[in-house]
């Protein structure tokens, strides 16, 4: 016959209860047969999906980043196999970006910086990554990192740094933190958000239109707000979704470019072969991802903004 052994914990004080509801049936209780974590049921029903418990901290012009105790399920490192691994987190663990390493920020501007729990065979470390990197998130893929290095070189969006490299990885997203140095690679500035999640609630957030409204940014009658030329940057965490529309005069040569993380994405107007003595409108509808740069540049003498709205 099978038995079951309770065993407390020697370094805590607190006291488990295990209560029966209030009932006249009969009920059984059958244990996996394996280790691992149960899920519990939260005061309010259904399965707790908890915030995960996360902290970072700047000092010596360099971020850390730290996952407090905690337990985690994972997909398999087999894309083709269902199971689930549970890890638990008996200690703090951390990843340090060194002071110089920018992530592919941007001096001034907000950045969103996307925390990653790896499972590297059954021990749990922590990675980071810049949200305007781009990288596929939803936690159905693996994932590989490079070593942050420790010399201030980690300075690209689209790489996940980790302590030590890893390849093709199973991770969970356990929280961002949402930061704007100065001078990118010197984090002198504390984060402005630190966010734990539980689940997929960062691809949720980062959804186009959720909690988003329509914002003009010019008018032609009024000529103010965003500027041919300049380049702007989606500091949303989520997808915006850009209208920009030209008026081009009546002869010659005129267009506007529209860029989208360097990438010519649209050219707007008339070039040599366009019409003559005729007045249009020309407009343009693009993504910009988050932590994404845009720009509308204008050529030629007889070209103006007309609108300029975004749902962000």
């Amino acid at each position: 016959m099978s038995k079951i052994s309770l065993s407390g914990d020697a370094a805590g004080t607190g006291t488990f209860t295990i209560a029966s509801p209030n009932s006249n049936s009969n009920f059984t209780l059958t244990l996996p047969a394996s280790s691992g974590t149960m899920a519990l049921t939260s005061a309010a029903g259904g399965m707790r999906d908890p915030i995960q418990p996360i902290t970072a901290s700047v000092a010596s012009n360099a971020l850390t980043v730290t996952l407090n105790p905690t337990t985690l399920d994972f997909r398999s490192s087999t894309l083709s196999s269902g199971t689930v691994n549970t890890r638990t987190v008996s200690t703090a663990i951390s990843v340090t970006v060194s002071s110089g390493s920018t992530l592919g920020t941007i001096n001034n501007v907000a950045s969103r910086i996307v925390v990653l729990a790896i499972d590297n065979a059954g021990t749990v470390e922590l990675a980071v990554v810049n949200i305007a990197g781009g990288n596929q998130l939803d936690e159905t893929n693996l994932i590989s990192t490079t070593a942050e290095g420790g010399a201030g070189a980690a300075d690209s969006a689209n790489v996940i740094y980790s302590t030590t490299a890893r390849t093709s990885v199973p991770y969970r997203v356990v929280g961002f933190i949402d930061s704007t140095q100065t001078t990118a690679g010197t984090w002198a500035s504390a984060p402005s958000t630190i966010q734990g999640v539980g689940g997929q609630a960062l691809t949720a957030m980062s959804s186009v239109g959720y909690s988003q409204t329509w914002q003009s940014y010019i008018q032609a009658a009024v000529g103010t707000g965003r500027v041919s030329g300049t380049t702007y940057y989606n500091t949303t965490g989520r997808p915006i979704f850009v209208m920009t529309t030209v008026n081009t005069g009546s002869t010659g040569v005129h267009y506007a470019t529209i860029v989208v993380n360097g990438i010519t994405v649209s050219l707007l107007g008339q070039g040599s072969g366009g019409s003559t003595n005729t007045a249009a409108l020309w407009t343009g509808t693009y993504m910009v991802p988050p932590g994404g740069s845009y720009s509308v540049t204008l050529s030629g003498a007889s070209i103006v903004l007309y609108t300029w709205v975004e749902l962000r």
